[in-house]
């Protein structure tokens, strides 16, 4: 009998979706993985963990090779290296998934875990207004700039998710819960997932 649950959340910039999974996470008492799957596959290809981040991203979707030289990439192009990391990103999530109950923020995990029975996909997405505001209030972003962040951060991370997954990013048929976190807090959001949660794991242990 297979209890694991796993809880996917993607998310617009400045939605709180990252906040949301470690409040969740830690409600749970399970694991909580963001970053670290990058980092992981970085160092399994050798590169710095700083490589595989939204500010690498180039308008194609793919991580920039602009300093190819400063990592040891010159023999790479922007498609291989970015397969090849997307490639061992998506072996790592499996493995975790395969060892226990988790929350996963991002790196197209909804796509990649979909056909596991204790999956939750989560998508978090907010009024543009409020991502800029929380961007500057929270993350201290110049109020200059912070407009174009936001959308540039989104175009980048949509054209990752559509390259590798060929679904359009945000569709709300492709997730199991949607949360609009300019009408919820952050502790509504967590209380509502803890819920569904718990519900899955009855679930799964009727199965």
């Amino acid at each position: 009998m297979n209890e694991k649950v796993l809880i996917t959340i993607s998310r617009e910039y400045g939605s709180y979706g990252r906040e949301i999974g470690r409040r969740l996470a830690k409600r749970l008492n399970i694991a909580y993985y963001d970053k670290e799957i990058l980092e992981n596959a970085a160092e399994q290809l050798g590169v710095s963990k700083t490589f595989f981040s939204d500010d690498n991203l180039n308008e194609s979707g793919l991580f920039s090779l602009s300093g190819r030289m400063n990592y040891g990439l010159k023999n790479l192009t922007e498609l291989s290296l970015s397969t090849n990391a997307y490639d061992t990103a998506r072996q790592i999530i499996r493995d975790l998934a395969a060892k226990e109950s988790m929350v996963l923020v991002g790196r197209c995990a909804n796509v990649i875990l979909k056909d596991e029975p204790g999956i939750i996909s989560v998508y978090c997405y907010g009024d543009l207004e409020d991502r800029v505001r929380r961007v500057i209030e929270e993350y201290g972003v110049p109020k200059a700039h912070a407009r174009k962040v936001v959308l540039d951060t989104d175009r980048k991370r949509a054209k990752f998710y559509e390259y590798y997954t060929h679904r359009k990013w945000g569709d709300i048929d492709d997730f199991d819960v949607s949360i609009n976190t300019s009408k919820r807090t952050p502790e509504e959001a967590v209380n509502l997932l803890a819920e569904v949660f718990c519900e899955k794991q009855k679930h799964l242990s009727k199965a």
